[in-house]
């Protein structure tokens, strides 16, 4: 045994050298390196060692380690200690040493991939490089030191804090969507999430690398709607291909603005949760939207039982995909109607079809639906359902819940959060104080505020 100049092993010995020197840090390294990141037997051995001698209670020092493997390790025990200079950098060895291991296993799989026969074969081979891109081995435990430490950090700078915004301020305002969260848009079939979510796509796309991946809509009609939100030219006059001069003047005005956009639309049936996680790392984006989410194939290589179970599991792997690689994931999903008999109700995201781990995953649920019939605004004025929707938070881990009416442009695919005529945002008025008890005995989450519990108020800004 001797130490090589390969840098695949650098990060390695550097790793053990830490361990050796400092017996401050033998527990982090411990407790963040994973020994499969080991491509050198010699040197998984030693980390194996000082793991079980750590786990014993026992000291981990190049003694102890050479009573474990034997006088054959003492010279290269001595060699890893002198080449070590500092532990201090450790968390930067560690994490080296993951890059190579994954690279190496990656190039592994891709060696096997050049002799699949067919599809079947290759396609547990792909699933594996995409599970290798997304894991991280890397676990950070921190202190209430830490904690405080980074906390005064983050207030103390003088840089503003960005969050990932929809354009729409009411929604804005009260949402803190960050990259790796995961945010459901549901609704009723034609209640206009897809309009929705590409009014979303639209606006992030000026900040972030999105893809926009429709599974039912091909990308022509996808464009032609793109095209009426953001030239505000008919939908009619789109489908019907009579533009007048007007339009095409509007055309080339807004082109350039269009094309600047870093959106990408991808038209697919019969995805699985591999299969979006692997094409879209690939492409890099920053945000996923999925429209919609049911429509999702499972992995064929597992076994569910049920359609639900099935669903769950892609809920599950579409979270842990958002998590991993840092994508903010938005998933439209269809609502489950309530039977004829009982009518309209305003639906709850506990509708949401197939299964209650959409529920559990999603950071916020967004719920957009029809007014019932004859429903008033604060303001007096009847809600038309063919030209109006609700857009409810109902479900927000670090912002507020409410509900806003908002007015549906059918003709240009928008939406836009009504207001009265001195501008101020129109709220629903609550039928009775019945009702308005009832809202406020609802289940609430800490933390949380929910809109509807507020006393009616002119003053109020909203």
């Amino acid at each position: 045994m001797e130490i090589t100049n390969d840098r695949r092993l650098d990060a390695e010995q550097a790793v053990l050298g830490s361990l050796l020197i400092d017996e401050s840090v033998v527990g982090r390294v411990l407790s963040t390196v994973d020994p499969r990141d080991f491509l050198s037997e010699n040197n998984r051995l030693i980390y194996q060692a000082a793991r079980d001698l750590f786990r014993a209670g026992e000291p981990v020092d190049p003694v102890t380690i050479r009573g474990r493997l034997g006088q054959d390790f003492t010279d290269y025990l001595m060699q890893l200690i002198q080449i070590t200079v500092t532990s201090a950098n450790w968390r930067v060895y560690a994490k080296m040493m993951h890059e190579e291991a994954t690279l190496a296993r990656i190039r592994d799989a891709a060696q096997d991939l050049t002799t699949a026969v067919n599809l079947d074969e290759a396609r547990p081979l792909v699933a594996s490089m995409t599970q290798y891109l997304s894991e991280s081995q890397q676990v950070e435990t921190w202190s209430m030191t830490d904690i405080l430490t980074h906390f005064r950090e983050a207030q103390s700078s003088t840089e503003t804090v960005k969050y990932v915004t929809y354009g729409i301020k009411e929604l804005d305002e009260g949402t803190y969507t960050e990259p790796g969260d995961v945010v459901i848009i549901g609704g009723y079939p034609s209640d206009g999430k897809t309009a929705l979510s590409l009014m979303w796509a639209y606006h992030m796309a000026k900040d972030y690398r999105v893809g926009y991946i429709s599974m039912e809509t091909s990308k022509p009609k996808i464009g032609d709607r793109m095209v009426t939100q953001a030239m505000q030219i008919s939908f009619d006059t789109i489908k019907r291909r009579t533009m007048g001069e007007g339009d095409w003047a509007n055309l080339a005005t807004k082109s350039s603005d269009f094309t600047d956009r870093n959106l990408h639309v991808v038209s697919v049936s019969g995805w699985t949760v591999t299969d979006i996680s692997a094409y879209c790392q690939a492409m890099g984006f920053d945000i996923v939207i999925l429209d919609y989410v049911q429509l999702v194939q499972p992995d064929p290589g597992r076994r569910y039982g049920t359609d639900a179970a099935a669903m769950a599991a892609v809920s599950r792997d579409l979270h842990r995909f958002a998590q991993s690689t840092g994508t903010l994931v938005i998933e439209l999903a269809q609502l489950s109607r309530p039977p004829k008999q009982v009518g309209w109700r305003e639906p709850d995201m506990h509708d949401l079809k197939e299964t209650g781990q959409f529920e559990q995953d999603a950071d916020t649920i967004f719920l957009l639906y029809q007014p019932k019939e004859g429903t008033k605004t604060k303001d007096g004025r009847t809600l038309d359902p063919d030209t109006s929707r609700l857009i409810k938070i109902a479900k927000n881990k670090e912002g507020r819940r409410g509900k806003w009416p908002l007015h549906f442009d059918g003709q240009h695919q928008t939406f836009s959060v009504m207001v009265d005529d001195q501008g101020r945002v129109v709220m629903l008025q609550l039928v009775n104080k019945g009702k308005k008890a009832k809202v406020k005995r609802g289940t609430q989450i800490p933390g949380q505020t929910d809109l509807a519990e507020v006393d009616e108020d002119e003053e109020m800004p909203f």
